[in-house]
């Protein structure tokens, strides 16, 4: 079996309400069957996630993101400098392993040429298994993202998906 070129990574928590925002955003991109794109519900498994990292074109990763200046359902975007800085300090603890995974993927030449994150600030962080309403609303707009800079990577992305 042929490995795709690009990488869908969604992350996070489900167990922490909208901390599962990018798991989720992964799972609808993943429905629309993209040509030559892998998706992979990283949870919270951080550096284990190198294998799926190594040699790819692209890996986009989507999560919750706690930003300083963001508010609740704010989008934020990531470009490779963002994710690949270790003393970046957005997102949960699980986070700190995907970019030791980017880096340790960039050390051994085998990095994705093409590095980028859609984030969105939660709604809330509680305890609790799924997202929260307002989060829910505010999802296509994270997917919408997501699939914006899959088609400025040359993945044909279906009009209006």
């Amino acid at each position: 079996m042929t490995r795709a070129g690009f990488l869908v990574l969604g992350l996070g928590n489900e167990l922490f309400r909208d901390e599962g925002l990018g798991v989720e955003a992964a799972r609808r991109i993943e429905a629309l069957g993209l040509a030559d794109v892998d998706v992979v519900d990283g949870g919270t498994l951080g550096l284990g996630l190198l294998p799926e990292i190594d040699d790819r074109r692209g890996v986009l990763v989507l999560d919750a993101v706690v930003a300083e200046a963001a508010t609740p359902g704010d989008l934020v975007a990531l470009d490779a400098a963002d994710l690949i800085r270790p003393h970046l300090l957005l997102y949960s603890a699980h986070q700190i392993g995907v970019q030791e995974a980017l880096a340790a993927a960039q050390l051994a030449g085998r990095a994705p040429q093409l590095v980028a994150g859609i984030g969105m600030a939660p709604f809330s962080l509680e305890t609790g298994y799924g997202l929260t309403a307002a989060a829910l609303e505010r999802l296509p707009a994270m997917v919408e993202a997501a699939l914006e800079v899959l088609a400025s990577w040359d993945v044909e992305v279906p009009a209006h998906a």
